[in-house]
């Protein structure tokens, strides 16, 4: 006689192999694999953004030792490195809640280390306690008064308001809220479960991340300061560049045409 558990078991074993089999051919698609290859890239492109911020600034020690935006270096590889394995995994709205830390960390250390900018008189012990006692805990209203390194050929407050309409719409994943479960459930109907992903909710989410990534790398380069943030866009600004086409550095990145290594190459 069969028994009826080990026969519900291997029809479940083989429903799941069978998934598994359909899934592996979407991982192989044109689209799903676009998809990946551009997470790929802006998490590079981010990645090095900092690596140069990182290392133009450490030519003065008591910068990268002081300011709170160079004391978070290693927080930040980490949370990007995390965020792009968790898409991979099917882990997005996890992915999304790191998204989230990462704005709100750049912005209120930016803010800190605009607010205290001379290392030579203030320490990173008083940016920790102006960042505990004068900075809000739960919101990301220090957006408001950051300056804001754009040229005329951007707008401030735009700026400011992605960064904090990205923030709050991301708030809707650290919370349960009906956005959250609207989309668990329009994912479920297609079957794209954890990891069962389908390409609509990998270009998704991978959409969501290239905006915060575009935002940080702004912010990024505004705590390196204009003349080293000019070094870096020169450097790296070509058509090939992961930003080339986003929204914000590109803006910041014609800030600096005025620049002799530029100025040759647009001639």
């Amino acid at each position: 006689m069969t028994d009826p558990i080990e026969e519900l078991a291997t029809r479940y074993r083989d429903a799941l192999a069978l998934r598994e089999s359909e899934h592996a051919e979407v991982r192989e698609s044109h689209g799903f694999r676009q998809e990946v290859e551009r997470l790929n890239r802006v998490t590079n492109g981010l990645i090095e953004i900092i690596r140069l911020s990182w290392a133009e600034s450490s030519r003065y020690m008591p910068i990268v030792d002081g300011l709170l935006m160079y004391s978070g270096t290693d927080d930040s590889l980490q949370s990007l490195i995390a965020i792009r394995e968790l898409v991979f995994g099917g882990v997005h709205n996890v992915a999304r809640r790191e998204c989230r830390y990462l704005l709100e960390a750049a912005t209120k250390h930016l803010y800190v280390d605009q607010r205290l900018p001379n290392v030579s008189t203030t320490t990173r012990e008083d940016r920790i306690r102006f960042l505990a006692t004068d900075v809000p805990r739960s919101s990301i209203e220090p957006i408001r008064e950051l300056h804001i390194l754009l040229g005329a050929g951007g707008s401030e407050d735009d700026f400011r308001n992605d960064v904090k309409g990205l923030w709050s719409k991301m708030a809707g994943y650290i919370h349960p809220s009906a956005m959250q479960t609207e989309e668990a459930l329009r994912r479920a109907s297609r079957g794209a479960f954890i990891g069962f992903e389908d390409p609509k909710a990998l270009r998704e989410i991978v959409a969501d991340i290239v905006r915060a990534y575009d935002l940080l790398g702004v912010m990024w380069l505004m705590a390196a300061g204009p003349s080293v943030a000019g070094d870096i866009l020169v450097t790296l600004d070509d058509p090939g560049w992961a930003f080339a086409r986003t929204k914000w550095l590109p803006v910041m990145s014609r800030f600096f045409d005025y620049k002799a290594e530029r100025a040759d190459r647009l001639q």
